[in-house]
C-alpha cells in the first residue's frame, strides 16, 4: 500500500515537470521566429528614422593615433581640428576635419576625410572627401562597415598609449603649430576674456606671433600639471623660456588658451599677494614686468610705468616698444642674483638679466624702482646697463 502511494506521488511530480517544460517552451517560442521578430523591429526603427550616429572622439590617445596616421599619409603638415567615430564589430570609421599646410608656401586649406581601421588586421585606408561640400565634421556621413582591409605593407595602424604628459605636450604643440601655420585659427582658440584684454584686435595677435616667432618655434614643454574639473580638463604648461600657458579642454582638442598667468589673475591672487612679505611682493611684481617684456606685451608693461618717468622717457607707446626691442634681449633670463633695498617709500630691485641660461650668455644689469599701491597694484621705473 505504501509503495503504491510513492508511485502515485512520483507520477504526479513527473506530470508537473512536463507541464512546466511545455509552458517554458511556449513562452520562449521558436528561435527562428524570434530572429524574424528582431529583424522586423529593426526595420520598424529604421522606418521611424532611428539610426545610430557617429560620436565625437572622447579619448585623447585615439585622437592622437588617428592624427598621427593621417600625418604619415600626407606630405604636408596636418593638424586635426575635430573627429567623430562610428564603432563597428571589426572596423572603426573616423570622420576627420583638419587643415594641411604646404611647408614651402605656408598656405593652409581645410580638409575632410574618412579613416577606416580594420580592427582585426590593424590596417587602414583613407578616403579623401571633397572639402567644398563640408563645413564641419558632423556633416560627414559615416556608414556602418565591417570589411577586411588588405595589408599593403605601408598601411599598418598603431594605437598609441598617451600619458598625461603626452596630452599636455600634445595640446601645447598643437597650439604652437597653429600659431605659426594657421594664426587665425590659433586666435580663435584664445580664451575670450583673455583675448579682449591682451589682443583685442586680430592684428595685435598677428604682430605678436610675428615678433615672437622664434620663441614659439623653439618652445618645448618642461613642466606641466593637470587639473580635472567637472566641465573641463585644465593643463598648465611651462616651456623652456619659463612662459606659462593655461589650456582648458572641454573635449578632445576643443580647447581655449591663456598665454600667461598675469593678464587674468587667479581668483585668490590678491589674497595670496597680501600674505607676502614686502620683498616678496616686489619680487613678484618685477617677475610680472619681465614676463610682459618677454612676451612682447608692451602696452601692459608701459602702463606699469610711473607717469612722470613714462612721460619723461617714453612719451608714446611706440617709443617704449622701440627702446625695449633695442635694449632688452629677445628673451630675458633673470639670474636671480637679486638685491632689494628700501629707500623711503620706494624699493630698489637690482638683478642681472641674461639672453639665455648659458654661463657665457651676454648679460645686463636691470634696476627697478617700485612703489607698492593699494591691493596688488604697483608703479615702477627702471634703468638698464
Amino acid at each position: 500500500m505504501k509503495s503504491k502511494k510513492i508511485i502515485i506521488i512520483i507520477m504526479i511530480i513527473i506530470v508537473i515537470i512536463a507541464i512546466i517544460c511545455f509552458a517554458v517552451i511556449k513562452l520562449m517560442g521558436n528561435p527562428e521566429e524570434n530572429n524574424v521578430e528582431s529583424e522586423d523591429h529593426i526595420e520598424t526603427a529604421e522606418a521611424l528614422g532611428i539610426e545610430i550616429k557617429a560620436e565625437k572622439v572622447k579619448d585623447y590617445s585615439v585622437f592622437k593615433s588617428v592624427e598621427t596616421c593621417i600625418q604619415n599619409h600626407v606630405d604636408e603638415t596636418f593638424i586635426c581640428k575635430d573627429m567623430t567615430v562610428f564603432t563597428g564589430e571589426t572596423m572603426n570609421s573616423y570622420g576627420i576635419a583638419g587643415t594641411i599646410t604646404n611647408p614651402e608656401t605656408q598656405e593652409s586649406q581645410d580638409v575632410y576625410m574618412i579613416l577606416r581601421v580594420d580592427l582585426v588586421n590593424l590596417t587602414f585606408e583613407v578616403e579623401e572627401l571633397d572639402s567644398s561640400e563640408y563645413n564641419s565634421v558632423d556633416e560627414i556621413d559615416i556608414e556602418a562597415e565591417d570589411k577586411t582591409i588588405e595589408d599593403t605593407g605601408d598601411n599598418y595602424f598603431e594605437f598609441l598609449d598617451m600619458s598625461e604628459e603626452d596630452e599636455a605636450r600634445g595640446y601645447f604643440d598643437n597650439f604652437s603649430k597653429l600659431e605659426i601655420e594657421n594664426t587665425e585659427e590659433a586666435y580663435s582658440k584664445l580664451d575670450e576674456e583673455y583675448k579682449k584684454i591682451r589682443f583685442p584686435e586680430y592684428s595685435d595677435y598677428q604682430e605678436y606671433v610675428e615678433e615672437y616667432r622664434n620663441i614659439i618655434e623653439t618652445g618645448a614643454l618642461t613642466k606641466y600639471s593637470v587639473n580635472y574639473e567637472e566641465e573641463y580638463i585644465e593643463y598648465v604648461v611651462v616651456d623652456n623660456y619659463e612662459n606659462s600657458y593655461t589650456i582648458r579642454a572641454t573635449s578632445v582638442m576643443d580647447y581655449k588658451v591663456k598665454l600667461d598667468n598675469y593678464t587674468i589673475k587667479i581668483d585668490t591672487y590678491d589674497e595670496d599677494y597680501s600674505k607676502l612679505s614686502t620683498d616678496q611682493k616686489v619680487q613678484a611684481n618685477a617677475y610680472i614686468f619681465l614676463q610682459m617684456i618677454n612676451t612682447k606685451d608692451y602696452e601692459h608693461a608701459y602702463n606699469l610705468l610711473d607717469e612722470t618717468f613714462r612721460n619723461t622717457n617714453f612719451a608714446t607707446l611706440d617709443e617704449f616698444k622701440e627702446y625695449v626691442r633695442n635694449n632688452f634681449f629677445a628673451h630675458n633670463v633673470n639670474s636671480y642674483n637679486i638685491s632689494i633695498q628700501e629707500e623711503g617709500n620706494t624699493y630698489v630691485y637690482e638683478t642681472t638679466i641674461k639672453e639665455s641660461s648659458s654661463s657665457s650668455a651676454q648679460e645686463k644689469k636691470l634696476t627697478i624702482i617700485m612703489q607698492l599701491k593699494e591691493g596688488s597694484d604697483f608703479v615702477m621705473s627702471f634703468s638698464l646697463e
